[in-house]
């Protein structure tokens, strides 16, 4: 099973760049290391083949025009439904992500169009949530002809850094950065929830713009709640426990647990459930030895009740962005001294809020 791509994006750190195709860093598995895990539930992580990148057919070269409007500059990885690539945007004179089904290599035009229905899914997609703030927005798509036709999508290009990365820099978050990381994250997903599960809210899968804006990105693994859970898929150490059962029912308490794993692992540097292989276990402590780092007992009560392994114990996205609202900047606050670089508070201090 492969793993599905993420948007690419632009970082300060020139290995992110790679990071994009999903071919480093620890976002795989429990930190430091990649795993695949037994039964029904897998990471798939699809690396370069060496030499690999001047084969294939329908290749998209630097140069290339897109839609007589995008042209492609250079090739940023490869992840699990695609290529990544940055391109020009000629018309607006900035650039823009695109993510591009594999070249073609000797399958009929029949399979390989065939091949394409993953990043079709996609599309259809990111355009149901194209008025989603926190969401890259689609600019285009189309097909390149040259041995076969090669679906491709025109994405925003997200300027700033990794969550994953900003962590390394700021570990152990303050408690309130890490609610404003979060808080941001509910306004999106709750946008998200009417009609979809996004299912692999991950450090890697969500960046800090310079701003201190939230955007959550690859929607590949996401699912609508009409459709049970017959692909078993996300990141361990992010995926709930129902993410493990095939055919479980599709909710969006998968994202709230997913939401608690990053709430402790910002302020503490450990995920729940760490000593643990596969899905836990109903009455398996997410914390067996307790934490090393203070945590306001608040906020641990909190983040305890998001990573419940029984999704009916968990709060709906809602709840968690109403119990966050204590620890959240007003508009009009100062920037506190201690906070990070870039500030998620700003999004709340500096942003008038709607009314």
């Amino acid at each position: 099973m492969r793993r599905r791509a993420p948007v690419a994006f632009r970082s300060e750190h020139p290995q992110a760049d790679v990071d994009q195709g999903r071919t480093s860093d620890q976002a795989f598995g429990w930190p430091g290391s990649c795993h695949t895990l037994p039964h029904l539930f897998s990471i798939a992580l699809r690396t370069r083949v060496p030499g690999r990148s001047g084969l294939g057919v329908c290749v998209l070269r630097p140069g290339t025009l897109l839609n007589n409007r995008f042209r492609v500059l250079r090739e940023l990885g490869e992840g699990g439904e695609g290529e990544l690539f940055v391109a020009r945007d000629e018309y607006d004179r900035r650039d823009v992500a695109v993510k591009a089904q594999f070249r073609r290599f000797g399958q009929s035009l029949t399979d390989y169009a065939r091949e394409a229905e993953p990043l079709e899914d996609e599309l259809v997609r990111l355009q149901f949530m194209e008025s989603v703030p926190g969401i890259p927005r689609v600019l285009g798509e189309g097909s390149h002809d040259g041995w076969g036709k090669r679906r491709y999508i025109v994405m925003e290009l997200i300027d700033g850094s990794t969550l994953r990365s900003w962590m390394g820099r700021h570990q152990p978050v303050l408690a309130t950065d890490a609610a404003c990381v979060v808080a941001q994250l509910c306004d999106t997903l709750a946008l998200v929830h009417e009609r979809y599960v996004h299912r692999d809210v991950t450090p890697n899968n969500v960046m800090i713009q310079p701003d201190g804006r939230i955007r959550l990105l690859d929607v590949g693994n996401s699912t609508d709640f009409s459709t049970p859970n017959y692909d078993p898929r996300g990141t361990p150490g992010y995926a709930a426990p129902e993410q493990y059962v095939q055919d479980s029912d599709t909710t969006a308490k998968s994202d709230v647990f997913a939401l608690g794993a990053l709430l402790f692992e910002m302020v503490t540097s450990e995920l729940p459930y760490s000593r643990v292989e596969g899905p836990p276990g109903e009455t398996e402590p997410a914390f067996p030895n307790g934490l090393d780092a203070h945590v306001p007992e608040k906020l641990k009560s909190l983040g305890l009740a998001m990573v419940a392994v029984d999704p009916r114990e968990r709060p709906e996205v809602s709840e968690v962005r109403g119990y966050l609202a204590t620890w959240l900047p007003m508009f009009g606050d100062p920037r506190s001294p201690k906070a990070a670089r870039p500030d998620p508070s700003a999004y709340f201090r500096l942003v008038v809020p709607a009314r």
